[in-house]
């Protein structure tokens, strides 16, 4: 196969460290064709000077102020649609990548021209036999991607090559007319289930497809368990998941607000369960997760900006 000109959209705030490993792995990666682009978020630590410092070859698109992770990562895609790329990768800065992983991805875009989305496999970095985000797929029931693409046998699911319905935004392959043809990120949503609309809108003119054969590890930031859930994901998340069906018949509308409060009760009770371990802290949780409701219910969101 050619190789298509790629562009990987690298997004910091706040954590050069992890910035400047993912950028070495994608370098040590192997793909003939790679550029790559950093999208600093309006850090306020300073380590946007610091990855300049240690990667001085690679262009950092410095903002004046974070618009989360959607326009954070819609920086980074028009400059690279600008410079003329292929196909857009965007990932997590805190995932970094096995040699080859980006090969099957876009060997895929090649043969296939109605796809328009590829993603891989990707672990845990710190627990390497699970996987973090795989075949994903879409869940009525849930309102929501499940990122191993099935609840009771996920494993098997992302052993093989498959369609899928959903992509999980810690890595994916874009070609570049889907951007064109359905927009870029919707940023009203900051961070989470951004990857969920823009799932939706690229089926409506594209396939997505999963390969095994691409690897790469994730940090996972926002926590693994209910305990550990971070003030941001409790707001975005719970707020995010009723924005997202807004649009939805009001039947199923009903269905997600029933289940995002009942969601929302079982994490309130497992904060109240641990609530002493850090009072503090766990108020802040509550707050957000209140305040995600409330927003998520009464708050419209602004007219839709998708690049």
């Amino acid at each position: 196969m050619n190789c298509p000109r790629v562009c990987a959209i690298v997004l910091n705030y706040c954590r050069a460290l992890d910035t400047i490993e993912c950028v070495r792995s994608l370098q040590n990666a192997g793909y003939p064709n790679l550029e790559i682009v950093i999208v600093d978020n309006a850090s306020p630590d300073g380590s946007a000077d610091v990855i300049r410092k240690e990667l001085p070859s690679i262009p950092l698109l410095a903002k004046p102020f974070n618009t989360g992770y959607a326009g954070g990562n819609n920086v980074g895609i028009r400059w690279a649609l600008d410079s003329g790329a292929d196909h857009v990768l965007v990932t997590n800065n805190d995932v970094v990548f096995e040699k080859g992983f980006l090969e099957p991805m876009v060997d895929i875009l090649q043969v296939h021209q109605d796809i328009g989305v590829v993603t891989c496999k990707v672990f845990y970095q710190s627990a390497r036999e699970q996987v973090f985000s795989g075949a994903g797929s879409f869940s009525k029931f849930l309102c929501t991607g499940l990122n191993h693409g099935g609840v009771m046998k996920p494993s098997r699911r992302c052993q093989e090559q498959c369609e899928i319905n959903y992509v999980c935004g810690v890595l994916l392959l874009v070609r570049r007319e889907v951007f064109d043809r359905v927009g870029l990120f919707d940023d009203r949503y900051f961070m989470y289930f951004e990857d969920v609309e823009f799932s939706r809108r690229v089926l409506t003119q594209y396939r997505m497809m999963y390969t095994p054969r691409g690897i790469a590890y994730h940090k996972s930031g926002g926590g693994k368990g209910w305990k550990s859930y971070t003030e941001l994901y409790l707001y975005y998340h719970t707020r995010n998941r009723l924005w997202v069906f807004a649009g939805e018949s009001f039947y199923y509308r009903a269905y997600v607000i029933a289940f995002t409060l009942a969601n929302a009760f079982a994490k309130v009770s497992m904060i109240l369960m641990n609530f002493t371990r850090d009072p503090e802290m766990n108020r802040k949780r509550l707050r957000a997760l209140v305040r995600g409701v409330v927003d998520g219910l009464f708050k419209s969101p602004a007219v839709g900006r998708r690049g």
